[in-house]
């Protein structure tokens, strides 16, 4: 069998956009979670990486925290979206494609003059959505050729044609010619990114010379998809991947030379990763292959007939063995069986999370399975992977049966989403819901949680055949309700922070995780009609406790009695809290003295 040529295509992986985002991601990280508006790149192993380094895609500012750091990825957004985050006091770290942005600011130009702009490329795409919302709403979208009869045009305005920064000349070109025969004027801006037009033009000429291509990047990923279909119209067979574990090397039998490139979005080891397992694979092929020769002419020795022997009951059995690793390889390990025997373990088989440089296991005795095997070959495929993960599983059952609610345990902060934490107890998560975390009221987790940190929890539910565990961080500390009279008197004036308007008052904090009601009777020494005339959200107030209701967990304020209140001018409120209402209230709660004018308390 004759050697497999591998050639890779010149400019093939991240681009400078790409490469640039993701290194200030990573620079980020290592200061405190960084939260990602949208996947940073479109390559699902990297956002894996990412994701273990503690950035967190999100899909909608909403879901990131006031006063975060957030990272615009290099597609760029509607500039509604840097408004909103400085209102929300959020960090803004820009890594937008210098591309994008100088497209952002033509679309946004040629809108305000007036002209009728159209972009060529995929509507449905994060980078033009962004370009719509610097048009303020007004381009016009196409990707095909076919729709220039469906779209709607204004043939008396002047036309300006601009084209996704990843899109294919030949699309454009294609789209402008038809556009011209329908609309007296059309000016073309060259907009699509040079390093993409020089990525496209090398991979044509690549495929044009080779017998198979190899095109590695997200699913998701646009500008990989196009480098395969140019790959395919040049007549080239062409194998379209994500990472190395989706290769399979029986599509490069026969094959002289194969040609590999690669997404924007593609770091430069997972290219690595791709080619090494090809060199080995092919390579052990053919090394095998003159073995095997060899051991025909020898009639091969007892010991490893004994040995393959062992192999084939280890696979059928699917019995633990162990093995010495010999060599460490980008696709993976090639370990030591014994007799002559080498086995060879690919990357996402070495273990459950991902291992970026396998050199760490050389020399080292490592416990696996055997799960494929071939005598015509002597192919043996290794797993660790498979063993790990059948550990975490029997790991998993005897922590499920072991855990009791009520339980006091120490735990892990593994992921914080709006909605809660996930925490680890001893290999596997529970969630902690957001309104378990704090007795005190909380907008989102990371207010009060950071990722890696270690707290004590309460097993509140367990449910083994959903490998469900409920957890609580607030149950596993005092209720600050049980102190409450300890720490404070009927008749004491203390300070508090309001925390709610509603209808019939305010709820003002004393300390974290209590809260009493100020009647809006009691707000002041004059008729109030509505509580934002004396008080806003946020304030510090000071307050007379008029009465502790511990077992109902209630404490009536009064603000009036606390210390007078100068009658306020009428103001127009811009911003009005809007009334809420609360359940489990008494009447006394509601009317506060207007039924005891006596005392003015509130039962």
């Amino acid at each position: 069998m004759s050697k497999l040529k591998i050639v890779t295509a010149a400019h093939a992986g991240f681009c400078g956009g790409v490469k640039n985002a993701v290194d200030m991601a990573l620079e980020l990280a290592g200061k405190g979670t960084v939260y990602s508006l949208g996947p940073l790149a479109h390559n699902e192993a990297l956002l894996r990486l990412l994701s273990n380094k503690g950035i967190v895609t999100v899909e909608q500012l909403s879901e990131v925290p006031k006063g975060a750091v957030m990272l615009i990825r290099t597609h760029g957004v509607i500039p509604d979206i840097y408004t909103e985050a400085t209102r929300r006091r959020i960090k803004i770290v820009d890594a937008t494609c210098p591309y994008v942005t100088k497209l952002q600011k033509l679309v946004a130009k040629l809108t305000t003059e007036g002209k009728q702009v159209i972009i060529i490329g995929d509507p449905a795409h994060p980078e033009v959505k962004g370009l719509v919302g610097w048009g303020m709403g007004e381009p016009v979208v196409i990707s095909e050729l076919q729709q220039v009869d469906l779209v709607n045009l204004n043939y008396e305005k002047n036309t300006a044609v601009v084209a996704q920064t990843t899109q294919k000349q030949s699309i454009v070109n294609e789209i402008v010619v038809k556009l011209r025969a329908k609309v007296p004027v059309v000016n073309i801006y060259d907009t699509i990114c040079q390093a993409t037009v020089q990525r496209q033009l090398n991979v044509r000429k690549l495929a044009a010379k080779v017998d198979v291509m190899v095109v590695v990047g997200g699913k998701q990923s646009s500008n990989t998809r196009k480098l395969a279909e140019i790959c395919s119209a040049v007549g080239t067979k062409t194998i379209l991947i994500s990472e190395a574990s989706e290769l399979d090397t029986s599509q490069l039998k026969n094959m002289e030379t194969v040609g590999v490139t690669a997404g924007a979005s593609t770091p430069d080891w997972m290219i690595k990763e791709v080619i090494a397992k090809m060199e080995n694979e092919m390579n052990v092929e053919k090394q095998k292959e003159q073995e095997v020769q060899v051991a025909a002419e020898d009639n091969l020795s007892m010991e490893r007939k004994n040995k393959w022997a062992e192999l084939e009951q280890a696979h059928e059995n699917g019995t633990l063995l162990t093995g010495k690793v010999k060599e460490a390889v980008q696709a993976g390990l090639v370990v030591d069986l014994g007799e002559g025997y080498e086995g060879f373990m690919p990357g996402s088989l070495v273990d459950i999370r991902f291992i970026p440089d396998f050199s760490e296991f050389v020399n080292q005795e490592i416990t696996f399975k055997l799960i494929e095997i071939r005598r015509d070959k002597e192919k043996l495929i290794l797993s660790r992977k498979q063993v790990l993960e059948e550990e975490l599983s029997t790991k998993k059952e005897q922590i499920l049966k072991s855990l009791k609610p009520g339980q006091i345990i120490d735990g892990t902060v593994k992921r914080l989403t709006n909605f809660g934490a996930f925490v680890d107890v001893g290999g596997i998560d529970g969630l902690v819901h957001i309104s378990e975390i704090s007795w005190h009221r909380i907008e989102n987790p990371s207010e009060v949680l950071n990722i890696n940190d270690e707290i004590k929890v309460k097993v509140i539910e367990v449910i083994p055949e959903r490998d469900r565990i409920g957890l609580s961080v607030r149950q596993a500390l005092a209720d600050p309700w049980t102190e409450i009279a300890k720490k404070f008197k009927v008749g004491e004036v203390v300070e508090g922070t309001v925390t709610r308007l509603v209808d019939f008052g305010v709820f003002v904090e004393l300390t974290p995780g209590v809260e009493g009601l100020v009647h809006i009777s009691q707000l002041a020494d004059y008729h109030v009609k509505q509580a934002s005339e004396v008080v806003q959200q946020g304030d510090t107030v000071k307050v007379k406790i008029l009465d502790i209701n511990q077992e109902a967990k209630r404490v009536s304020l009064s603000m009036r009695d606390a210390a007078p209140r100068p009658k306020k001018d009428p103001v127009q409120q811009q911003y009005q809290q809007p009334a809420e209402t609360v359940s489990g209230l008494t009447l006394g709660d509601v009317f506060g003295n207007l039924f005891d004018a006596s005392d003015n308390k509130v039962e």
